[in-house]
């Protein structure tokens, strides 16, 4: 078994032909020090995570934030970034609190090509928890930022452990359940996006961990 490294990265910058993905999340900054990691090894991805800045980080909040950002219109004729037909736009966000908002994130989003719910029950650490296991916890987690910590060791390190997403796509998309169509508890969907960028990556992934 290779050993795993401890090298920190600098940034690759993407190519012109690089796949776009729009990212809106609900969290601190976890979420996007993970995502921005791929941004800094490889050149065939370019993911922007958008900023919320008045604060309004419900799933309709997300929402609004990106028709505004990202769609032209009368009454918005200058929004803040070009979006093509086959750049992704995704939400990311936790089960948390918000019932039925989801729902009407989803029927918002459906409406949308190439917008897509990355939704994970309770939280994202759920996604950061499969890259290093490969079942559920056996007893209920009570908070999930402080059981990674415990679980992996050292905590999870955003400056080097998402270059394990193709096991966590792997265990994330093997203990993902629904029941009713409601997500159970401990799943996620962010295995969904982690399939679409993993062709973009994977040569670069590929290189870091046989180094």
């Amino acid at each position: 078994m290779k050993k795993r490294t401890n090298k920190i990265y600098e940034r690759r910058e993407p190519t012109k032909d690089a796949k776009l993905y729009f990212i809106f999340c609900e969290g601190d900054d976890r979420e996007a020090t993970y995502f921005h990691f791929f941004n800094k090894i490889a050149s065939q991805v370019n993911i922007q995570i958008v900023r919320i800045e008045d604060g309004k980080n419900s799933p309709m909040g997300l929402y609004n934030n990106a028709v505004y950002r990202l769609l032209k219109s009368k009454e918005n004729p200058n929004p803040t970034y070009s979006i093509s037909d086959i750049d992704e736009v995704w939400f990311i966000i936790d089960t948390d609190k918000w019932g039925n908002q989801i729902n009407t994130l989803r029927e918002n989003v459906s409406n949308h090509q190439n917008w897509f719910v990355g939704q994970s029950n309770p939280s994202f650490e759920v996604w950061l928890y499969y890259h290093f296991r490969d079942e559920k916890p056996q007893n209920p987690v009570d908070n999930w930022k402080e059981y990674l910590n415990t679980t992996v060791k050292g905590g999870f390190d955003n400056r080097k452990h998402p270059m394990y997403i193709e096991t966590a796509i792997t265990n994330a998309k093997n203990n993902y359940s629904t029941t009713d169509n409601i997500q159970d508890d401990v799943t996620t969907e962010l295995f969904i996006l982690g399939q679409k960028i993993l062709p973009l990556l994977k040569p670069d992934i590929d290189l870091l961990l046989n180094q």
